[in-house]
């Protein structure tokens, strides 16, 4: 570097002595302060820019409590919930983190007016409708009804560098508007080497509500979306991760087209090459993606895939690991075959692959049409659903193709316990059959206060007899206030990822 070129580091003006150039302390000191303020001033003005983008995301739903919680395990309660999000059009497209709005039954987005705007401080409300889901990358896309909207630019964004200053934006702990500042502290940063998810790493901090803020730079430019953090204590301790602009933009773009967002289908489990893998099977590759199953009847098992094979080549691309593998995948058709490359053994081959569509998510427990009309069982405690082939489809085994299969628990019930699960499916009744949900209340209504209840139950592909001791159905009809929306989910069990 020149002698006498200033340098900037943080605020503080450092200018190298040369010949008779000399700073007194004051003239640092002061120096330091005037850096300090332009800085200041350049933070104000990009928050004045910024904050009309950023919007804050109100919902309200249903979940399954989990253990450790105040209800029981698996019982039906109210829930709601907040997060960021931000435009990314003028006419009211928004993109915010899929979990945010996670079987929402209601989304209300908060906007704040610009300082610019004769009603700065002003927050107007409207309701969100759900254009798109990306659950892979934890991405939604939302729409309301409005126009001529300030929006980043999902086109003109840039490259997070490593140690670049950065703001985080978004309402953590519901507090709206809120800005931190921070370093990029890892580019790409993977978080499992079988998860083929990159993320932007920050320690600015970030706590519970800002997933599915923006994380933008100096100038404003968007570089991810806040999606998580990891954390001992809760809140933040400097280690956050954003979604990079890159997944954002493909994202939205599909979202926008299609309104959902799903790779196609190898039928195949892959998993990423280590060391130890490839000492113990005695790999002839460095590089590649293993395949460790192959789905009977699937498109792998069709073009003579199998398990040991390592994947080097897709669509005439190389596939080094398993996040080339994820990013080919999702620009291709469904149903339009390809050539795949592969080696086994020492042996390269040249297969003819052809993609499935991807499987839709079964629509399982649409949050908003469960009601206790339509779905408590009054005398079991627990809210339910006729078994159907779409249901069954999502389930890991079924052994009976009809039944009545539980959502949630509606509480303990009279008991004090409720052995029944969600995910249970109930088969009998007292030895008769039972194949939806107006056969079963109807039987249960037939019984007399006393009877006693023996209920034929289908867990995790096993049947069983559950007894009811005493009364399970709950002392109170829970109200429709207590519902809300989180992950109806855990009553079907997660298909397997790679397949």
């Amino acid at each position: 570097m020149r002698l006498g070129t200033p340098l900037l580091l943080f605020g503080l003006l450092i200018l190298p002595v040369s010949g008779q150039q000399r700073l007194t302390s004051s003239d640092r000191a002061a120096g330091a302060m005037h850096n300090l303020q332009l800085m200041s001033s350049e933070m104000e003005r990009l928050s004045i820019a910024v904050a009309p983008k950023v919007v804050q995301i109100a919902t309200q739903g249903l979940k399954i409590t989990g253990n450790g919680e105040e209800q029981p395990a698996g019982v039906l309660v109210a829930e709601h919930g907040r997060g960021s999000g931000f435009f990314v059009s003028s006419d009211g497209y928004l993109l915010t983190n899929a979990h945010v709005i996670s079987n929402a039954t209601r989304i209300t987005v908060l906007v704040q007016s610009g300082a610019a705007s004769p009603d700065a401080d002003q927050t107007r409300e409207y309701v969100a409708r759900v254009a798109g889901v990306d659950d892979d990358n934890d991405l939604a896309l939302l729409k309301i009804d409005a126009e001529s909207l300030p929006f980043f630019d999902l086109s003109s964004g840039r490259n997070p560098r490593q140690g670049q200053l950065v703001l985080a934006y978004g309402n953590p702990m519901g507090l709206s508007q809120s800005a931190t500042l921070g370093l990029v502290s890892a580019v790409e940063r993977q978080l499992n080497p079988d998860d083929p998810r990159v993320y932007i790493q920050t320690d600015a901090p970030l706590n519970p509500g800002n997933s599915g803020g923006p994380l933008v730079d100096l100038d404003g430019h968007l570089l991810g979306v806040n999606t998580m953090i990891l954390s001992q204590s809760g809140g933040s301790e400097g280690i956050g991760f954003a979604v990079p602009l890159e997944v954002a933009r493909h994202s939205y773009a599909i979202l926008r087209e299609k309104g959902t967002m799903a790779r196609p289908r190898f039928g195949i489990q892959p998993r990423s090459l280590t060391p130890q893998l490839i000492a113990a099977l005695h790999l002839k590759a460095s590089e590649g993606v293993l395949v460790e199953d192959v789905a009977p009847g699937g498109p792998g098992a069709e073009a003579g895939l199998q398990p040991g094979d390592i994947i080097s080549g897709l669509a005439d691309k190389p596939i080094r690991n398993i996040r080339d593998l994820y990013r080919v995948e999702y620009q291709l058709t469904p149903d339009r075959a390809l050539e795949l490359t592969v080696l086994r053994g020492d042996e390269p081959r040249t297969l003819r692959i052809t993609p499935a569509a991807p499987r839709s998510a079964p629509a399982a427990f649409p949050s908003t049409n469960i009601t206790e009309k339509d779905n408590l069982i009054f005398r079991l405690g627990v809210y339910g659903t006729t078994l159907t082939p779409a249901l069954a489809s999502g389930l890991d085994f079924v052994r009976g193709p009809s039944g009545v299969l539980v959502i949630a628990r509606a509480g303990q019930g009279l008991s004090g316990q409720n052995p029944l699960q969600p995910g249970d499916i109930i088969h009998a009744v007292n030895g008769s059959a039972v194949d939806a949900m107006a056969g079963l209340r109807q039987k249960l209504d037939s019984m007399s206060d006393g009877t006693p209840i023996v209920l034929q139950v289908e867990r995790a592909g096993t049947l069983s007899y559950l007894a009811l001791a005493g009364p399970a159905y709950p002392e109170a009809l829970p109200k429709a206030s207590r519902f809300t929306t989180e992950s109806m989910r855990s009553a079907i069990p997660a298909p397997v990822s790679g397949w």
